[in-house]
This record gives C-alpha cells, sequence and structure tokens, in this order.
C-alpha cells in the first residue's frame, strides 16, 4: 500500500500551501509553528507523520526565520520516522552569492544555506527557478528536483502580448532565461540590455542592444528585488521607442518601495507568481497593474508526482 501524503507548511507559505492542498484533497497537517517569548522559533508536528510522504512547502523570504522553520519542520519530520521528507521551497533565498570573491571576503551564501537545509536530513528538494543555477549542485548528494514557473507564466503570457513584440533580457545574465521565453513564445532571440555602474547598486547608464521601436516589450526575470535594474530598463526602452511594457519575474520580493516606484515607472504591467506571499495591500496601484499567478496547480501536480513515483518531464515546456 502506497505511503500517506502528508503536506506542512512554514508561516511565510501557509496560504499557498492551503491551495496546494485543495488541489490534492488533502487537510493542510497539523503543526504548530510559533514563537518562544524571546523570538525563538517554536515547532511541533501535532499528528502521526511515521511511514508518510511529508512535503515540508515554504518560502525563504524574509530569509532568515523562514529558513529556520523550514530546517525545524524537516528535522521534526525526519525524527519522527517520516517515510520521506520532500523540501519544497517555491523560493530560495541567501544564493545570489554562489561564488567566492577574495577581494571583496564575501561568503559563498548558497552553499551555506544549501549545506544547513541538506544536514536537516530531507530526502528531496523541489525548487522553482532559483537564482544561481550552481546552486543545484550544492545539495549532492540528495536528490533536486527544479521547476519553471514557465508552464504557468507562458499561457497567460500568450493572452496579454500582441504583435509586434520583443522578449528582453534585463541584463547580460538573464540571457539564458530571456531565450527560452522567446523560444517559449514563439520568437527569435532576446533584445539584451547592457548597464555601465557608477557604483555597488547604481546604474549610470543602460544600453539597449536590439530594436524595440514600435514593438511591446516583455522583460524577463527570475526575480524583482528594489525594481531598480527593471525601471532603468524600462525607461531606456520607452526612450528607444518602444510601446507597452511588460515585466515578467517568478518571485516578488518588493522590497522596501519597489511597488511604489514601479507604479511610477513607464511599465504596463507586471507579472509576478505567488511563490513569495504578500498581503493585496501591498499591491494597490493607481496606473501600473500587477498580475499574481498561482504556482499551487504546478506545485500540487509535481508533489502527486513525486508521492507516486512519475515523471515531472510533463511539467516542463
Amino acid at each position: 500500500m502506497k505511503n500517506r501524503i502528508k503536506i506542512f507548511a512554514s508561516n511565510a507559505s501557509t496560504v499557498l500551501a492551503r491551495e496546494v492542498c485543495t488541489f490534492l484533497s488533502v487537510t493542510l497537517g497539523d503543526a504548530r509553528v510559533a514563537r518562544f517569548k524571546d523570538g525563538e522559533v517554536d515547532i511541533q508536528i501535532r499528528e502521526d507523520v511515521r511511514g508518510a510522504d511529508v512535503f515540508i512547502i515554504g518560502s525563504t523570504h524574509p530569509p532568515a526565520e523562514n529558513l529556520i522553520e523550514i530546517a525545524f519542520l524537516a528535522e521534526t519530520a525526519h525524527d519522527s520516522s517520516a517515510g520521506s521528507v520532500t523540501l519544497a521551497i517555491p523560493y530560495l533565498g541567501g544564493n545570489r552569492q554562489d561564488r567566492k570573491d577574495n577581494k571583496l571576503r564575501t561568503p559563498i551564501s548558497a552553499h551555506v544555506v544549501s549545506d544547513f537545509l541538506v544536514r536537516r536530513n530531507p530526502d528531496r528538494f523541489l525548487l522553482f527557478d532559483i537564482h544561481s543555477e550552481p546552486t543545484a549542485a550544492f545539495f549532492k548528494p540528495l536528490l533536486v528536483d527544479r521547476l519553471s514557473a514557465a508552464k504557468t507564466s507562458v499561457p497567460y503570457l500568450e493572452r496579454v502580448l500582441t504583435e509586434p513584440f520583443v522578449v528582453a533580457a534585463p541584463d547580460v545574465g538573464g540571457g539564458k532565461r530571456a531565450r527560452d521565453y522567446a523560444h517559449f513564445l514563439g520568437q527569435h532571440d532576446p533584445i539584451f540590455f547592457s548597464k555601465t555602474r557608477a557604483g555597488a547598486g547604481e546604474i549610470k547608464g543602460v544600453t539597449v542592444i536590439g530594436d524595440v521601436s514600435g514593438k511591446n516589450v516583455l522583460f524577463v526575470d527570475d526575480m524583482i528585488d528594489t525594481g531598480g535594474t527593471i525601471i532603468a530598463d524600462a525607461e531606456a526602452a520607452k526612450k528607444a521607442g518602444a510601446k507597452d511594457i511588460f515585466v515578467f519575474a517568478t518571485h516578488a520580493l518588493f522590497s522596501g518601495e519597489a511597488v511604489v516606484k514601479l507604479d511610477e515607472s513607464p511599465v504596463t504591467e507586471v507579472i509576478v507568481t505567488n511563490t513569495i506571499h504578500h498581503d493585496p495591500k501591498k499591491l494597490a496601484t493607481k496606473r501600473v497593474k500587477i498580475t499574481v499567478l498561482s504556482i499551487a496547480p504546478l506545485l500540487a501536480e509535481a508533489i502527486h508526482r513525486i508521492h507516486n513515483d512519475e515523471s515531472l518531464s510533463a511539467l516542463f515546456l
């Protein structure tokens, strides 16, 4: 007889987890994810998980406290004799630094985060559109399934984008992602936006590599943090004669005044997913349209397939 399926969630991903449970026709697992008086994370799984396939859904945003919640849940499930433990992390923070910079004396934070989670004894990781591809190698020897939000985003983009349009990479590092989306949407190679920087986080100038005049532009990125890069690119695209400007990013960090700044920018619509939960009030705008697509159906299908030892290939475009 197949093992039972049990789904638990960190506080940051409870809304998404409940939606996933609805698609799977299961009830969200009973766990206390609370705090002691001094702020220390207090975890208790309050139901039997012995022999069950346990899936823990949790995004690490904000990073520190949510990372601890996920780790404690994983350790508890393992120590409670779960048949298997899968960490489904829709947004994995801490992986923007994936290599050592001796000059600046910075950590390889991606390795620190992955090593910390690997040591909690899970059996598998399920990740969405990780910022840095090399990060996946840091989870070895454990299994890592990497999902793309393209299965969720492309059908929507096909409906809202009108010809002529081009797909654009906000920077050279996003070239592969932009090329993939250009292919998904039946377009040629993407347009690139190259930047001159006056210092860390300060953009001095933007050069458009390609023709955007008279065309709608779709910028594709893995995340929007402060929105500075996208806004600078949108302004450059408008100066180069672009029409409507759309932005798709899987992970909406929306740090600080990002939403306000996007509302004041030339961007027409920002499309994101719910890998990170935001209060709808935070997403309220006067002009720019912010559309949130749900990855719950895709995540639920991935969990169903892993639970039944089925291939995930059908979840990719």
